[in-house]
């Protein structure tokens, strides 16, 4: 499993390579790359003039290093809102499900002027930093392997909130272009990381179980700023919320609620 991409089209199914493996068990996926399968079915199931206002995918398991395969089932709310609903599944479980929320596009309208976030400039790369990896045994791994960060704040191994710009460097699908929108679901999942509002020697992670992406502009990648602050209450509960950019501008936010786990712990 070492070709240069995330999967391989079968068919119908898509095989995971060694690239898509997570940092906590080495028979598992990091959240990005189902995330971005999912992101394949959304821009399949776009029709002429819709776009992408909000992606919630909750992960409802571990993703397994097997086979899957998606379902899309489209169902039209009224004229210009059509909601979608996609399951991720292995051959023996549904293993994500999503639910997007799809809006016609209208005439241009004025608008008020308004302050909304700035992604600081695209650094070099000789400011990349791919930060410290969490233990595993894989000699892949999807976050030091198959990702580039440039961080503008902080750092993995630094504590609290940290800002990077950030982009898949594999194409999600072997010898396929891969949609912004993949690419953007590919790191929409480093929002959790990126806002550990945990020390980083407390032997805990906040290990996020959902993804959810509101947008108000259209990805266009390969890089996104993740802007991200986390909060974590004293019983364990977590919420990472980042805004969201890529070098044209402001796109929308993210939000991911989390749950404390001991390193080691499946």
């Amino acid at each position: 499993m070492t070709d240069q991409a995330l999967f391989v089209r079968e068919g119908d199914w898509f095989v995971p390579t060694a690239f898509t493996t997570g940092p906590w068990r080495p028979d598992a996926m990091h959240g990005g790359p189902p995330s971005a399968l999912i992101g394949l079915a959304i821009q399949s199931a776009l029709e002429s003039g819709q776009r992408v206002a909000r992606i919630n995918i909750d992960l409802e398991k571990p993703v397994p290093l097997e086979p899957l395969y998606t379902t899309v089932d489209r169902r039209q709310v009224s004229r210009r809102v059509t909601h979608v609903y996609i399951e991720l599944h292995t051959e023996s479980a549904v293993v994500a499900t999503c639910r997007a929320l799809f809006l016609q596009e209208d005439e241009p309208v004025p608008l008020v002027e308004r302050v909304l976030p700035i992604a600081p400039a695209l650094m070099g790369p000789e400011s990349a930093s791919r930060g410290g990896d969490a233990p595993h045994g894989s000699a892949l791994i999807f976050h030091r392997d198959a990702i580039e960060s440039r961080f503008t704040k902080g750092d993995w191994a630094i504590p609290g909130s940290a800002d990077a710009w950030m982009r898949l460097t594999v194409p999600l699908i072997l010898g396929e272009e891969t949609p912004a929108l993949c690419e953007l679901l590919a790191i929409a999942d480093f929002g959790s990381p990126l806002g550990q509002a945990v020390a980083t020697d407390a032997g805990v992670a906040l290990i996020n179980v959902d993804v959810n992406v509101t947008l108000s502009g259209t990805p266009s990648g390969p890089w996104f700023h993740l802007t991200t602050q986390g909060t974590v209450s004293d019983h364990g509960i977590g919420l990472a919320v980042t805004d969201l950019a890529d070098e044209h501008g402001y796109l929308g936010v993210i939000t991911q609620s989390q749950l404390t786990q001991k390193y080691g712990r499946n």
